[in-house]
Order: structure tokens, then sequence, then C-alpha cells
């Protein structure tokens, strides 16, 4: 018995979607939450409040506000709990063919990060970042109606960010970084059996009771840049820009297909090429008065890079076939997805109580690059809102080390789909939404 044809052109896609695929938290895979204290004004004014360190990954330029510093080290863990419930447009349908119609596929995770700073001048410091900035895992179950486009999303990125920052004068600060980013994936999907051996043999009415299961493994290593500037415009006013280049991952991995035993059928590998999207962020912040300070924040994201996932085959497959949604040869396949480019608004405060005590708050809105015409369940994406509560405790008793914490909640719009395949595909709506818990303590030595 050779693999589905379902399962046999899809394997190349879901190779490469594995070092894409994740949860909702930022737009479409990106995970925001490398701050504690960012995620307490919803990222307001990233690249221009200079707060503390971990707002060094979205602007290396704050790296120069803080020469001077001395040595430092921050770790941040970020808790992110999201809901994917996915009901089908006709449950009827799905149960005829002994599909549960409604599933939920959201998995919480913890995300750690990792940052240090010391001085190398008077005005030149140094920086290195260890960030999570994609990953989580979505899990539906095996007998749910979509089993065929999606089951398990499993995947983990790790991004090196050695950093420089140079304060030019009183007012000006640049920064540059590199990037060394690892992902790796795991993901898998069920599978309806069929017989290659006869190319007339027609697929069979699936059930979950007959599925084989199709599982994907894939690792790259990717590397890239990123910059920016922090300028005060006055001793109340700061503004800052940054740019973070965009990616490409050669993923190199492996297809397993079993049968509903658990015995292997076939396997192959290749290779998929995944281009991470760049970005452009703006922010400012103001000091209203000795207490009140107003943060605002525009970050532009190019998702339209992210047209196509593809693979190369080390060799040839039986039985792939020409589909409406693949185009497929003998040794590569690739699908298109045709993403918008998006922005992310934000606005927020941040409120000094006393020398112990600050707190923040803040609002956003975030752009999802998919549409109705190009949703995958897995990533169900929306556009989505975020309303953020935080703040930061200096104590008294250990004066070199702060606490950082915040809370966010996301509304996602309830986002239809709509995945055409030979077995009935996937028709209907999810409602969704994230809860996010950070916390980060950061220690001046």
């Amino acid at each position: 018995m050779h693999p589905t044809r379902r399962a046999v052109y899809l394997a190349p896609c879901l190779l490469a979607l594995g070092g894409a695929a994740t949860s909702a938290h930022g737009a479409a895979f990106q995970l925001q939450e490398q701050s504690a204290s960012l995620l307490g004004s919803a990222f307001a004014g990233r690249s221009a409040d200079a707060h503390d360190i971990s707002h060094t990954f979205f602007n290396p330029a704050t790296l120069g506000v803080h020469a001077g510093r001395g040595a430092e080290a921050e770790l941040v863990l970020s808790y992110i709990d999201p809901t994917f419930d996915f009901e089908a447009d006709d449950p009827q349908a799905a149960g005829a063919l002994g599909s549960d119609a409604s599933a939920s596929g959201g998995e919480s995770a913890l995300a750690p990060v990792f940052y240090a700073g010391f001085d190398l001048a008077p005005d030149l410091r140094a920086g290195l970042g260890i960030n999570v900035p994609y990953g989580l895992e979505t899990d539906y179950p095996e007998d749910w109606v979509g089993r065929y486009d999606a089951v398990n999303t499993d995947l983990v990125t790790i991004d090196i960010n050695p950093q420089l920052g140079w304060r030019v004068d009183e007012r000006l600060s640049v920064g540059f970084g590199v990037s060394a980013q690892y992902a790796d994936a795991t993901l898998s999907t069920m599978a309806p059996q069929t017989d290659f051996s006869d190319p007339n043999d027609p697929v069979p009415t699936p059930t979950p009771q007959t599925d084989g299961k199709l599982t994907v493994e894939g690792d790259s290593w990717s590397y890239g840049l990123n910059l920016g500037a922090h300028y005060a415009v006055s001793e109340a006013t700061q503004v800052g820009i940054a740019y973070r280049h965009g990616m490409s991952h050669t993923l190199s991995g492996d297809a397993e297909l079993a049968d509903n035993d658990g015995n292997r059928v076939d396997e192959t590998g290749g290779e998929a090429d995944l281009d991470i999207p760049a970005s452009l962020n703006l922010g400012v912040s103001h000091r209203l008065d000795r207490r009140w300070t107003l943060l605002a924040d525009a970050t532009w994201t190019q998702w339209s890079d992210f047209d196509e996932l593809a693979i190369e085959f080390d060799e040839g497959m039986v039985g792939i076939p020409q589909g409406d949604s693949y185009a497929v040869t003998d040794d590569q396949a690739y699908e298109d997805y045709d993403w918008d480019d998006t922005w992310l608004l934000s606005l927020g405060t941040r409120f000094d109580l006393n020398e112990r005590w600050d707190l923040r708050a803040g609002v956003a809105y975030d752009q999802t690059p998919t549409g109705d015409s190009n949703r995958t369940p897995r990533i169900p994406d929306e556009d989505r809102t975020w309303l953020a509560v935080g703040g930061s405790w200096y104590p008294a008793a250990a004066e070199q080390l702060s606490v950082d914490f915040g809370y966010t909640y996301i509304w996602l719009d309830d986002a239809e789909i709509e995945v055409a395949d030979d077995f009935g595909g996937v028709t209907g709506e999810y409602e969704s939404n994230v809860q996010i818990f950070a916390a980060s303590a950061n220690w001046r030595f």
C-alpha cells in the first residue's frame, strides 16, 4: 500500500509549514512576547522607550542609550494560553463521514527569553539576546473533520542575536545586530488509504477507523540582521526606528506515513524553502509630566514575502497527481499562499507611582495577513485586538534587581475557513482568544 493521493502531495507542504505554523499571539505565526515590561503596554513604544535591556530585541540602538550602565542580565518567562474553537458549517455531513464537527486546537506553552549586556567603552555597549520569536503547539483530535489538513503542529525556533549599541552623542544612539536562528518542527496529519498500484483505484470513503497518519519533521538554520536608531527630540520626547531583515530557511527533513495499525507504509526526504518576513518599526515615547508617559508604536511586517511553500524531493514518489490547489511534478510540489503585508498599531501609558512601582496599560490592533480564501487550520488567523496591563517593581532590599510583569488578553475576530480537498475539506468558523502572562527579573552587577 502506498500513501494516499492527498497525503503524498500534501507532505511537502506540511514539511515547509513546519517552520511556520504556530498559534495566534502576533499576526500569523509571530511571537511578540520578548519582553515582560513591553507586554504590559501592548508593546507600545517598543523602539523608543528604553526601559530595560529586553527592548534591544526590537531596537538595538537602545543598547547605546544604556551605555555606562555596567553589566546586566535579564530572564523573561511568558506563559501563552491560546484557544481555537472550530465548528463546522454542516455538522451532519461531518458526522456522516465519522468525523467530529467541532474541535479545539490550542495548546499552552512557556516561552523563555534571555538577555545580557555590558560596556565595551564609555559610549559603546554590547548585548546578547536568546529569543523564541516563533513557535507553539496546536493539537486537534485525530477524528475531527479537518484531520486531513492538520492534526498536530509542534514548532520551536531559537534566535541568537548578538548586538552593538553606540551612543553617538547625548541625543542620538544607533545599533546593529546579527541573528542565527534555528527552527525545528514536527507535524502530523491523518491520511485515508488507497492503492496506487491500480491507477483506476478510487479513493475510499474515509473514516477515522481506517486512517493512516502522516508525520513530517524538518529543521534549519538561517541568518539575518537588525539595526535601529534612537533619538531624544527633547528631555520629554524620544523616538526610535528599527528594521529587522527577513530570513530564508531551507528546512531539511523526512515524511513518514503509517497505516491505521502504526506500521510504516512509505517515507521520503527533501528540502523546503521558507521566507520569514522583514519588519519596520517606529515608536514614540512622550513624558506628559513627572508621572505620566505616553507610548505609541507602529510596526509594518512584509508578509507578502510569504507567498508560497515549496519542496524539492530527494526522489520521486509514486502516485503524486496534478491538482487544483497544488502544482506538482515528480520531484517538486508547492502551494500558493499570497499573504498581505500587515500593520500592528499600539497605544499605551506608563504611570510612575513612586520610586518602587511603575504601572502600565495599553491597547493594540493587529492585522492578519490571511483572508477567507487562504486561511489554513494550522494558522486559523484573523485580525485581533489586544488589551494589556502590567508594571515594574524595584525592591528596596535589592537595589540591583528590578522585576517586570504583564498580562494581555487578545480577542480574535471570528475566522471563516473553507479548505477544499478530495474528502470534504474544512468549512466552518473559528472562535479564538489568547491569554499571555509574562514576568522578568533584571539584575545589574
